[in-house]
């Protein structure tokens, strides 16, 4: 195996990224989801955690909006959330 194989063999799948996300924003998603919604679903603060961490790269962004589900996150605000900043929905 040359390095590249190597390289590229030892690089997480996409869906080992998002689960592994999914674990980092566990405690972040259970706090919205416990807090009083301020916005409906906690569209707005979904699209804070989206924003600052996509810095409005949409491909980004879509792999921060499913790990946010992955950890709990309401579907509904996420995707709200995705659909005000980009006028997409996952």
């Amino acid at each position: 195996m040359d390095s590249t194989t190597a390289s590229v063999a030892s690089k997480p799948s996409l869906k080992e990224t998002i689960t592994a996300l999914a674990g980092d924003f566990k405690p972040l998603v259970t706090e919205i989801e416990a807090s009083i919604k301020t916005t409906q679903d906690h569209y707005g603060r979904y699209m804070a955690v989206i924003s600052g961490l996509s810095k409005g790269n949409e491909k980004v962004a879509k792999i921060i909006s499913l790990a946010l589900m992955e950890a709990g996150a309401n579907p509904n605000g996420v995707r709200s959330a995705r659909h005000v900043l980009f006028g997409a929905f996952l």
